[in-house]
Order: structure tokens, then C-alpha cells, then sequence
């Protein structure tokens, strides 16, 4: 095997002094313009195939960027797809199930802000204000309790007490590591117990 040659780089002509320059005619001037030209375009022509092979380089990375995304999408889609299936299953009860279980599907003082919780549509969301999560807020229709933990929720919905505030039922959850908040029915929400 032979070894690599280092690639030949045209040679930079030699540099004129300011003061050169400026004793220059517009001829001299046009033609050492002309020079430094010649020279970009010989430097051009000795990369162009350093170029091709970088233009490839980037192209052959960017199907594998591509590649990568697909597969990431088609794990988000089949993640998805199983959390639908397995919704409303003793794996992935209602909230609402969940809350009424006996015996409680998780300790009592696990936070709500590492419970893993769906959309019945898939999307994995948090309890709460993105900025403020972990909380489940429930309401008797005149007033507004919060609870951190899984037994203070179970405790409230024992109790009587409903998802919500007042005049606005549901439960507030934000979509998993984003901003995006919304107010859903209590049995669009399921837990991952175990």
C-alpha cells in the first residue's frame, strides 16, 4: 500500500507593500489584481475535491440525522399507540380508578411530580403548571385544594372533593417537557402504576 501524498497547494504570489501599491498605475493595479486572481482560481481548482468529498461527507451524515429522527418518530408513535391499548387496563387506570383503588396502586406519599401519567390519546403529561408541577388541584364547587403527594389526592377525592377548581373542572397537566398546558376531563388522564 502506498502511502497518501500530501496534497500540493498553489503558491500565494508574493505580497506588494502599501507603499508599492500606492506607486502603481491603474494598469499595475489591474494587473496584480489579475494575479491574485489567477491564484484563488488555481487554490479554487486544488480544492474542489476536498470540497466534493465534504459536500458528501455532510450529506452521509445528514441521512443518518434523518434515519435517527425516523426511528426516534416511530418509538414516540408505538409509545403512543400502546399507551391507547393499554388504557384503562389495572396497568393503566383512570385517575379517577386509581384514586379510588383499595389497596392504593402506589405509596401514599410518592410525589405527584414523579407519577408518570398519559392522555388516553398517549401523550405523557404532568400534574399541574409546567412551571409549577406536581400539583392536583380539586375543589368542593366553592373551594380549591392542592395535593403534592398521591395520598393527600386520595384523601380529597375520598372526601368528596373534584378534580378542578370551581367552574372549571377537570385536571391541569402540561405535555411532558414542554410549556404546554391544558384542563382535561378526569378520565382522559391515566396513571402508570407499579
Amino acid at each position: 500500500m502506498t502511502e497518501p501524498t500530501e496534497p500540493t497547494v498553489p503558491e500565494l504570489p508574493g505580497r506588494l507593500e502599501p507603499e508599492r501599491l500606492r506607486g502603481l498605475d491603474d494598469d499595475g493595479l489591474a494587473a496584480e489584481a489579475a494575479r491574485l486572481g489567477e491564484a484563488e482560481r488555481a487554490i479554487r481548482a486544488a480544492m474542489a475535491p476536498w470540497d466534493r468529498q465534504l459536500r458528501e461527507i455532510r450529506a452521509r451524515r445528514e441521512e443518518i440525522a434523518t434515519e435517527r429522527r425516523r426511528r426516534e418518530r416511530a418509538e414516540r408513535h408505538a409509545a403512543r399507540v400502546s399507551v391507547r391499548e393499554r388504557s384503562g387496563t389495572a396497568e393503566l387506570p383512570s385517575l379517577a380508578d386509581a384514586l379510588l383503588a383499595e389497596p392504593p396502586v402506589m405509596p401514599d406519599e410518592r410525589p405527584l411530580e414523579q407519577l408518570r401519567a398519559h392522555l388516553t390519546t398517549g401523550g405523557e403529561v404532568g400534574f399541574g403548571y409546567p412551571t409549577r408541577p406536581g400539583v392536583l388541584g380539586f375543589t368542593d364547587g366553592r373551594q380549591i385544594r392542592n395535593a403534592t403527594t398521591w395520598g393527600e389526592a386520595r384523601r380529597l377525592y375520598g372526601e368528596g372533593w373534584e378534580p378542578g377548581a370551581p367552574g372549571t373542572p377537570g385536571v391541569r397537566v402540561h405535555l411532558s417537557g414542554t410549556r404546554v398546558e391544558r384542563v382535561v376531563p378526569a378520565d382522559q388522564v391515566v396513571v402508570a402504576v407499579g
